[in-house]
């Protein structure tokens, strides 16, 4: 190879017939890689004249900020974004890195040059919602590489890791019609996570090709939120003239205010009312009766925006990837919170 051409991550990668990420816990001595593997990749970097063999030194950049709305619980205490968290922690530790949390409040506004290339190696935006549009621009223009997670905004491109919301919401839906459901309620989620409105997109198409009318009273508005999200717009449903026979919510936390409205009103699950969830967090599992919901991978969801920033952050190289949106299967998950009317 010319020595006119400064040998990339890349190059090592395409030689070796191995992933970026691959290449570089060989060469930083990471985890989670074959003896055999990593001695073929070093063998392939010495072939191609590479010499910065090693851990990075103390001056490169080895943390990544993930950009977080501010909550009113803590992160790890978000059954969603625990699991998120722990596979961002997981890869980055086993590539040689730190993440750091940056917390973002509505009245937050993005400062020139908040982000400084020497201290952070890259940013990944995690979740939407308070993170606006300001906030992704100025990620943009710091000129650092940026991967979006679990968040994605129509018009801009970066690259995004999120799970399939819509197929999870449609394969949903049509289980509720298969068990015989023909009026089913959806509580929505808030507006400013655009990743929610993928799931009421999958539920409106299953009833569309179903070939049943969109009845809008099935989709109440949103007035709950915090710990009674779910709530509310249970109560509303259960008082139209014709209440549904299922409710879908958008999040198993949803689900949980829903569980509690039908309760207060003396209805049991599934016998009077049934009541199905997203997210497959950990309460979903001990409800009783156990919620029927969708699975979504968090952690692998973390992992793979890690491997995805990191190769951009690896790859020594001035044009930027195509911005690929990297869509995670999500998983129909049984249980007991769903009456079958056929039968």
């Amino acid at each position: 190879m010319s020595t006119e051409h400064a040998v990339t991550l890349r190059d090592i990668a395409e030689s070796a017939g191995v992933s970026i990420g691959t290449v570089s816990l060989a060469l930083n001595e990471g985890k989670g890689i074959a003896p055999g593997t990593r001695q073929r990749i070093l063998d392939v970097a010495r072939s191609l004249g590479y010499e910065r063999f090693g851990r990075r030194t103390s001056k490169a950049a080895q943390t990544v900020s993930i950009l977080i709305e501010r909550l009113p619980v803590a992160p790890t205490s978000d059954p969603f974004n625990k699991k998120v968290l722990q596979g961002l922690e997981a890869a980055a530790r086993r590539m040689g890195y730190r993440i750091a949390l940056e917390f973002v409040s509505p009245d937050d506004h993005p400062e020139t040059d908040h982000w400084v290339p020497e201290v952070t190696a890259g940013l990944i935006i995690l979740g939407g919602g308070d993170l606006s549009r300001d906030w992704v621009q100025a990620a943009i223009e710091s000129r650092l590489p940026v991967v979006m997670l679990d968040h994605f905004v129509p018009g801009i491109e970066l690259p995004s890791v999120v799970p399939d919301n819509f197929a999870g919401a449609y394969s949903m839906t049509q289980y509720l019609l298969d068990m015989g459901h023909e009026r089913i309620g959806f509580i929505r989620g808030p507006s400013k996570y655009w990743t929610l409105g993928e799931r009421l997109a999958g539920y409106m198409l299953a009833i569309q090709r179903a070939g049943l009318d969109m009845d809008l009273a099935l989709v109440p508005p949103r007035i709950s939120r915090g710990e009674e999200k779910g709530y509310g717009e249970m109560q509303m449903l259960l008082d139209l003239p014709n209440p549904p026979t299922a409710v879908f919510a958008v999040s198993d936390k949803t689900a949980i205010g829903a569980y509690r409205a039908a309760q207060d009103r003396g209805l049991l699950i599934p016998d009077d009312i049934s009541i199905v969830g997203f997210d497959d967090i950990e309460l979903a599992r001990v409800l009783n009766p156990p919620l029927t919901t969708v699975q979504t991978p968090g952690e692998t969801m973390g992992q793979v925006a890690f491997e995805r920033l990191l190769s951009l952050v690896e790859s020594e190289e001035q044009d930027p990837l195509l911005p690929i949106k990297w869509t995670i299967p999500t998983k129909l998950i049984i249980r007991k919170s769903v009456r079958n009317l056929r039968t």
